[in-house]
């Protein structure tokens, strides 16, 4: 007997639930799609600015020449067009946004899937950091997804990126401090709009340290210490110490997938 909408989504959260390990998550999530929907290919891919920043992991695995082709297309593709366009992240296929005599026009189809017999795909995105896009895409050679597929992955969705954050953060609290020096945290929040020396106080504060302790830390003054704090306050949209904490260390996860793919 087929599972009701939300006993798949049910099924799909539960076999992702618990892989704190962020490249076991990603390898996870991949499998436990593949159950839920069956498809021909599904990747996870984090799409960068250019062919030199595109990272993919996929089921089944894909020589480096074919993933190499892949990233010299990948801003071609439909849906990530519409991502960019929209920063709507939720699932939407090949049919949502495009005729099939689109898509055939396009390089990505001509020299990628279609050597693939890619016909029907649907995509949806994690968090990830600014200027970057991570998606999960599932693709099929006959049938298209179905409109309860589509919905079931978008009623799956939020607890997925939920799975995914917690992934990120248990990776940032076992490493301590991001990249060995705090270097993700400070680029994060730079990217964010704080200066050098704000980057540096919100980190040290974020991490528990008190005033005090960032102005021996970093060889200012406590009183200057406040001031970098009060403005990194405002940048970060923080009224005390711990909402500020909680934003840094969000905006640190968002940040996280740039360290590319395993």
């Amino acid at each position: 007997m087929p599972l009701s909408p939300s006993s798949q989504v049910l099924a799909l959260v539960a076999d992702v639930h618990g892989l704190l390990d962020l490249d076991e998550l990603r390898h996870g999530l991949l499998d436990a799609f593949n159950r839920a929907l069956p498809s021909e290919y599904v990747s996870l891919n984090d799409v960068g600015p250019d062919a030199e920043s595109v990272a993919v992991i996929m089921r089944p695995v894909m020589s480096a020449e074919w993933v190499q082709r892949f990233a010299r297309l990948a801003h071609e593709n439909p849906l990530v067009r519409r991502y960019v366009a929209t920063q709507d992240g939720r699932a939407y296929r090949f049919s949502d946004v495009v005729s099939r005599d689109e898509l055939h026009a396009l390089a990505i189809y001509r020299d990628f899937y279609a050597l693939l017999g890619v016909e029907h795909q649907m995509a949806f995105t994690l968090p990830h950091a600014s200027g970057r896009i991570l998606g999960v895409a599932l693709s099929r050679s006959r049938s298209d997804y179905s409109d309860a597929e589509r919905d079931m992955v978008n009623l799956a969705r939020p607890f997925l990126i939920q799975a995914y954050q917690n992934a990120i953060a248990h990776d940032l609290a076992r490493t301590g401090r991001p990249d060995g020096d705090g270097a993700a945290v400070l680029a994060a929040l730079r990217e964010a709009g704080l200066t050098a020396r704000e980057a540096e106080v919100a980190r040290l504060v974020a991490l528990g340290g008190s005033n005090r302790h960032a102005a021996a830390s970093l060889g200012i003054s406590h009183r200057t210490v406040g001031k970098h704090l009060e403005q990194a306050f405002r940048k970060l949209g923080a009224s005390d110490r711990s909402t500020a904490a909680t934003r840094v260390w969000d905006l640190a996860a968002a940040r996280a997938p740039r360290r590319g793919l395993q």
